[in-house]
């Protein structure tokens, strides 16, 4: 019995070392983007908290130009698209795009304005009262009584949307933990704001 032919091409070899060698280059330049985008969109967050507002357009202008670099470096690979790593940034991008529209203009803005898929724009939605939680809390010591509670009503309608999306891990991972945190964060919130009135 003649043994099996199973020898390849040499150039076969190095047309399959240069596909993966180029797609390792992009995975680490995914990478380090991501990383960028999650920080530019954290200090995004931290100059608002702050008042900067045209400090923290600044930043989230920079966020947004990185995401667009990130999804040209993806082409044509939905593998890449889909990855944990772009999916992280668009989360973070997400959540601080939100958080300003809600502070600023106590709206909710749609996953097209925002301009991500709609999985990371839930995730970052579901990120969000977090944020706004810790806005209620500045207003409440500075005896603002107002807005604290219209954000606080923000924090409430957003977690009722959120559990409009009661879909297994398989479909929208992480969100059923998320949606415990924001519970507790609605019921910790309400109950500082009901003590704030009652002084």
């Amino acid at each position: 019995m003649s043994e099996p032919h199973l020898r390849i091409k040499e150039e076969t070899l190095e047309r399959l070392r240069k596909h993966f060698d180029r797609e390792m280059e992009v995975r680490e330049r995914l990478l380090h983007l991501s990383r960028e985008v999650v920080r530019l969109s954290a200090r995004s967050i931290f100059a608002l908290h702050r008042g900067d507002e045209k400090r923290a357009e600044e930043l989230m202008g920079r966020a947004k130009k990185i995401l667009g670099e990130m999804v040209g470096l993806c082409g044509e690979n939905p593998s890449l698209q889909v990855s944990g790593t772009v999916r992280n940034a668009q989360q973070e991008y997400g959540e601080a795009f939100l958080v300003r529209t809600l502070l600023k203009e106590r709206r909710l803005p749609e996953p097209e304005e925002v301009g991500i898929p709609y999985e990371p724009y839930l995730m970052g939605l579901a990120d969000a009262p977090g944020e706004l939680r810790r806005a209620v809390l500045d207003h409440l010591r500075k005896g603002e009584i107002r807005p604290a509670e219209e954000l606080f009503s923000l924090m409430e309608r957003i977690y009722e949307l959120l559990a409009e999306f009661d879909y297994p891990d398989a479909v929208l991972p992480g969100m059923k933990r998320k949606q415990d945190v924001v519970r507790g964060l609605v019921e910790r919130t309400r109950g500082e704001l009901t003590l704030s009135l009652g002084r």
